[in-house]
């Protein structure tokens, strides 16, 4: 794998952690901060945690992504190489 390709890898996971770092910050927010006092207001704040936690678990997904991509990658490689 060249250089440019795991800068390329290394890039997706930092802005993926990135981002999951910044939603799970934000559904913390949410939970520990807000306080709702109507059940209409109680939902739609439960629907934006439960977003914010699915775009969380995304971007973990997309680490694990980037990290078997790079391996596949390499692998490959090593398989033309020999």
């Amino acid at each position: 794998m060249t250089s440019t390709e795991m800068d390329a890898f290394d890039d997706l996971r930092v802005l993926a952690r990135k981002t999951a770092a910044l939603t799970r910050a934000a559904e913390n927010v949410l939970d520990a901060v807000i306080d709702v006092d109507d059940d209409e207001g109680r939902k739609r704040l439960e629907d934006l945690a439960h977003l914010l936690g699915a775009a969380a678990e995304a971007a973990d997904a997309t680490v694990e992504a980037g990290v078997q991509l790079a391996l596949d990658v390499s692998n490959n490689r090593r398989r033309q190489d020999a």
